[in-house]
């Protein structure tokens, strides 16, 4: 194959990478915490978690969900995507069953959400935005939202929300084992295993998972009167990976830990519009990833380092379509905080280079040749934050800022800011504001057909403000929490058609989101006997309201995709070794196109999950089953990809754990 680059970006000068590299070798060190898991009355493991530096930093004023350890063991064998959609209200925007899925934070799209693996935005810079279809639950220790703006800890996408993903392993914790398989409809078989051996200065994690299905669900086409009963063609998929992951005490005051992060899909891709469909979808994704710590007297240092290999293959031979696409990305960054009596001081850099490459056919001379069309993406970003605690820790305020530097386009300086008072001893109050941007993606500006090089960061101001109580009595436990939040977006880009016979991506849009979130949980225990009630609601506005585009119909419209109303509300009950789990959820209307004509009707989902667990010395057998959509319900979350019926599934998990001899809590 022939091989020429199309277009080059020009390179960032030799000095700026050295003093790039220079700051991420930065000093730093302490800081410690705590986290005990259970995974089961009689199989405890007590985890020595150090959480990201910044995350813990500004946790009190912004509005988090973090999910336990228990909801994340029990479903090691799904995907993010079916985690999400059943645990929060996050709008997840799923093309059918084992097809793409992708997020919606408070009125924002799928480039609107930075996904944050162990502190690293891993966001593919080519498409902004992850498949969470592809992404498996099993592979993390803490999975939890974060609500609004975070640009200036994150940098591009983080303007509705982000999805925190981190591992930590425990030292001188024994040996762990989980093995979890399951059967269920349309011939899906899973299995997800976990090996965890823990010794005083050296700790190793293995995992693995494997999905399979014909995918073959029944569903009604509701355009056909004849025969409105069918069950979907071409859509079965296969999926695996692998993740391991060491972690070293090289002394006292020194961690290293070092993961890699393999993950393969293959899946046809359905035809909604006739019986016949020739298209497939190829994913392969490799993350390696180290960090090293360093803590002592109140200082704290991280620094990363991460190499990222995304491949996509997209094949539709009926149409003569053979798409391929690879991105590589390097990452670079170091974190420092130091805590002087009650103010914290962080300073830190970013170095990221993502270099993607796309196979075409040119044509010179009358002949066609094989070319490889190739670009560069550099970013360096220098990022600091302060803290500080006053009247006996009851009011913490804090403030973070950013300033990015690319060879695309000129990043507008970002920063946050927030405050939390602890009112009474139940009361909490919270406010918050950001400024946050996205970058225009590689395809937005380098696309072969429509690309547009001259595009402008998106950019972002957004105000969030509210409430939480929690109160406990005897052997009840309630928990509230209320936000309203406030965004304006500019520079919105959008693809539109042109004179040409493709689309092409235009700053053309001003958004105005806003809404209302909430947060209950009431939870009662009792010897044998715990009862848990959760519900969080979701009102979410997101309108155009000004547009560059003359007789824009979708000015003063709701965006499309984006519903208004969404709920979800879980009971479980749990009594000795017993548990069932009820789940419910809610979504609204979403408008499929810009002039809000066309809809998708509101759908109503219930699921429900049912365990029984039976523990020995070491080892704990757990059977579960389960049904989705129990109401058999006919819905689509897009236009044209109806959704399954109801559908089951069982199966068995096994734990094994042994403790060592002694257990380190203040390493």
């Amino acid at each position: 194959m022939a091989k020429a680059t199309v277009y080059s970006l020009y390179s960032v000068s030799a000095k700026v990478r050295v003093l790039a590299l220079c700051l991420v070798a930065g000093v730093t060190a302490h800081s410690q915490t705590k986290d005990t898991v259970n995974y089961h009355s009689t199989l405890t493991v007590d985890v020595i978690a150090r959480p990201q530096i910044y995350q813990t930093t500004l946790q009190p004023s912004k509005k988090t969900q973090a999910f336990d350890s228990l909801s994340l063991a029990r479903s090691s064998s799904r995907s993010l995507s079916e985690f999400l959609s059943e645990q929060s209200t996050v709008y997840i925007k799923s093309y059918g069953g084992g097809n793409i899925a992708t997020t919606s934070f408070r009125g924002g799209n799928a480039n609107h959400t930075a996904l944050l693996w162990n502190g690293l935005n891993i966001q593919n810079a080519m498409l902004g935005q992850t498949d969470l279809s592809i992404i498996p639950v099993l592979f993390f220790d803490k999975l939890s939202l974060e609500y609004g703006g975070g640009s200036a800890l994150w940098g591009s996408g983080a303007i509705g929300g982000s999805i925190r993903l981190d591992n930590n392993l425990p030292f001188d914790g024994g040996t762990r084992t989980r093995l979890r398989m399951s059967l269920g409809s349309f011939d899906t078989r899973r299995i997800a295993s976990s090996v965890v051996l823990s010794y005083r200065r050296i700790a190793s994690s293995t995992r693995l998972y494997y999905t399979s299905s014909k995918n073959d669900y029944s569903y009604r086409d509701t355009t056909d009167k004849e025969q409105p009963d069918k069950r979907m063609p071409h859509a079965d998929y296969k999926s695996s990976g692998l993740m391991q992951e060491l972690s070293f005490r090289l002394n006292r005051r020194q961690t290293l830990n070092v993961r890699a992060w393999y993950n393969k899909t293959e899946r046809n891709v359905p035809s909604y519009t006739s019986l016949i469909s020739k298209r497939s979808q190829y994913d392969e994704n490799l993350k390696l990833n180290a960090d090293w710590n360093l803590w002592h007297r109140g200082l704290t240092s991280t620094v990363r380092l991460a190499g990222f290999q995304d491949k996509l293959n997209y094949t539709d031979s009926l149409s003569s379509i053979y798409s391929r696409s690879a991105i590589h990305t390097f990452i670079a960054e170091s974190d420092n905080v130091y805590g002087f009596r009650r103010h914290s001081f962080g300073l830190g850099a970013n170095f990221t280079r993502y270099q993607s490459s796309m196979p075409v056919e040119v044509v010179r001379s009358g002949r066609a040749m094989d070319s490889v069309i190739r670009h560069e993406q550099l970013k360096f970003a220098l990022f600091a934050l302060y803290k500080v605690r006053l009247f006996n820790d009851r009011l913490s305020y804090d403030m973070a800022v950013r300033k990015e530097f690319t060879n695309q386009t000129v990043i507008p300086f970002t920063g946050n800011t927030g405050i939390y008072y602890q009112a009474l001893s139940w009361l909490g109050l919270k406010l918050s504001a950001n400024k946050a941007y996205r970058q225009p993606t590689l395809n937005d500006l380098y696309w072969p057909q429509g690309g547009n090089p001259d595009l402008k960061p998106e950019d972002s101001y957004e105000v969030d403000g509210g409430l939480s109580l929690r109160k406990s009595k005897n052997r009840f436990s309630f928990f509230f929490e209320g936000t309203y939040f406030n965004r304006h977006t500019s520079n919105w880009i959008i693809w539109l058609p042109t004179a040409s016979p493709y689309f092409s991506p235009r700053n053309i849009a001003k958004v105005y989101s806003r809404g209302t979130e909430s947060r209950t949980e009431i939870s009662y225990r009792q010897k044998d006997l715990f009862l848990k009630l959760g519900v969080t609601t979701a009102y979410v506005l997101s309108t155009n309201t000004e547009s560059t585009n003359e007789n824009d119909n979708a000015v003063g419209r709701q965006l499309i995709y984006t519903p208004r109303y969404t709920g979800q509300s879980s009971l479980t009950c749990t009594y000795r070794s017993l548990s069932v789990l009820l789940t419910q959820s809610y979504t609204g209307y979403r408008f499929t196109s810009t002039d809000n004509t066309s809809w998708l009707h509101p759908y109503y989902l219930a699921n429900a999950r049912l365990a029984y667990t039976h523990a020995f010395e070491n080892v704990m057998v757990e059977f579960f089953a389960g049904i989705n959509n129990i109401f058999n319900k006919d819905y689509m979350a897009v236009a044209n990809r109806p959704m399954p019926l109801r559908n089951y599934e069982a199966g068995l998990a096994l734990h094994y754990h042994k403790a060592t001899k002694s257990n380190i809590h203040n390493p």
